[in-house]
């Protein structure tokens, strides 16, 4: 391309706007030519026309680098919240009902007056869940009423009739 090519005004600052918008967007070149529908070999020619040869190589490196900063940061992130979840109680069915069960034993466990790893042997359990369990629950972080998760036909039945039943019954 002829030199006046690159000296018009409107062409000029048209393509510096899009560099700037680049540059803001920290996409790479490509991804951004795509997302605006603008060729890459011209981005890059008007890049180098604009900002000189090493600015234009300075910059592309540093956003690259920006990105990978940016993805690593997001997988840290991501690696975080997978942990953090992994040890929190959360509130869906299938945990409300392994809550239940581990309160259910734990409490069994408290009242057996036996030691945690020999309610676990007894128990077939694993000693260190059990102790993770026991833990939380001494902690507060579990306040489940494993009894309110029993099946109804394991409730004991609950009278609300104040005649009493039996022989003396009039």
């Amino acid at each position: 391309m002829g030199s006046k090519h690159f000296e018009n005004r409107a062409r000029r600052e048209w393509w510096s706007l899009h560099i700037e918008a680049w540059r803001r967007s920290g996409l790479g070149i490509r991804k951004y030519c795509q997302q605006q529908r603008l060729t890459e070999n011209t981005l890059r020619r008007w890049l180098k026309r604009l900002a000189g040869n090493e600015t234009a190589l300075k910059l592309e490196k540093y956003q690259t680098e920006l990105r990978r900063e940016r993805a690593r940061e997001e997988r840290e992130k991501a690696l975080r919240k997978q942990k953090q979840r992994r040890f929190t109680v959360t509130s869906d069915v299938r945990n409300r009902a392994s809550q239940a069960f581990w309160a259910m034993h734990v409490e069994a466990l408290n009242w057996s007056g036996m030691e945690l790893r020999a309610y676990a042997a007894a128990m077939q359990l694993s000693p260190h869940s059990l102790r993770k369990w026991r833990d939380r629950q001494a902690a507060g972080e579990v306040t489940i009423d494993w009894r309110a998760h029993l099946h109804p036909s394991a409730r004991p039945a609950v009278s609300t009739s104040t005649r009493t039943h039996g022989p003396n019954a009039a």
